[in-house]
């Protein structure tokens, strides 16, 4: 599966009018600074999405559970209208591909464009407000068959009708009860992947959670493998990262759920067989504090 395309790639396909740019760049839990970083600067018709990719949702626990995904999903396909969704993020980051998870996960397709916004050097970059960049929306009537105007009624029912939090691909998302079972009874044929730093997975520091270590069984692969010198490292490179888990279907988390989603695109290009726990070490700390491993 193609996911991570270059700069010209996307530019070709914006300049065309097949797409639209979701701007994911963000600052770790801190809403006001993420906001004034897309509003001082960001590609030019660029659509601010960081907001959006955490919430409430009662899905997944730890500290930075799923949105809305019907909201999600909403606010992703009203700006779309249909073109192909292309987010970009900082170098060596996890927000552009928590976008393209949750993309997958209510079912669109999403590229992401591999450069970090910082090495981007072909897309106009704007400091102007970003509402005065919206171009005027103009209404245009046309004539529809009534064959047309009923496919285009039945699919606004759907839409109205449709409920993502529970329609979602759940082929791709673990919940703890998952977790727990495969520590109880572990199958050789799926692998538990921490994305976590090495310092943090063996218990040596632990600056977010009450409680160093890792899920008993897991293994490590640090998200930082996936890149290399600011961009996603090549199949023949990432295949070397995997190699011990190719073929498996492989489960990753991190500590809440987003830079472990590097390790869920790289092994999609790989088209490899893998889901996220969303939840993540901080559910399963907060649930089972006693049932942690340290060490290698």
């Amino acid at each position: 599966m193609k996911i991570w395309i270059t700069e010209a790639e996307a530019l070709e396909l914006v300049s065309q009018d097949k797409a639209v740019i979701f701007d994911c760049r963000g600052v770790m839990d801190n809403l006001e600074q993420s906001i004034q970083n897309f509003m001082d600067e960001r590609i030019e018709g660029a659509v601010y999405i960081h907001s959006f990719l955490m919430g409430q949702n009662p899905l997944s626990g730890g500290r930075h559970p799923l949105p809305d995904l019907n909201d999600f999903a909403e606010i992703v396909e009203s700006f779309a209208q249909g073109k192909q969704i292309i987010g970009y993020d900082n170098r060596n980051s996890f927000y552009g591909t928590r976008f393209v998870y949750l993309c997958h996960l209510v079912g669109l397709e999403c590229l992401l464009i591999e450069t970090g916004y910082e090495d981007m050097k072909l897309f106009n970059k704007s400091t102007g407000d970003p509402l005065a960049e919206k171009h005027h929306a103009v209404l245009k009537f046309s004539k529809f068959s009534v064959k047309e105007y009923e496919m285009a009624k039945k699919k606004h029912e759907e839409l109205l009708n449709r409920n993502l939090n529970h329609d979602f691909n759940k082929e791709l998302i673990a919940f703890y009860d998952e977790i727990q079972s495969l520590i109880k009874s572990p199958k050789d044929d799926i692998v538990i992947i921490d994305a976590r730093a090495h310092e943090r997975y063996i218990g040596d520091v632990e600056p977010m959670d009450k409680i160093a270590g890792h899920i008993p069984s897991a293994i490590n692969i640090p998200f930082s493998e996936v890149y290399y010198n600011g961009l996603p490292k090549n199949e023949n490179d990432l295949r070397e990262v995997f190699q011990t888990v190719l073929g498996k279907e492989s489960i990753v988390y991190c500590g809440s759920g987003l830079s472990a989603t590097p390790l869920y695109v790289a092994l999609k290009t790989l088209d490899e067989k893998v889901k996220l726990y969303a939840g993540s070490y901080s559910e399963w700390v907060s649930r089972h504090p006693e049932i942690i491993e340290t060490g290698e």
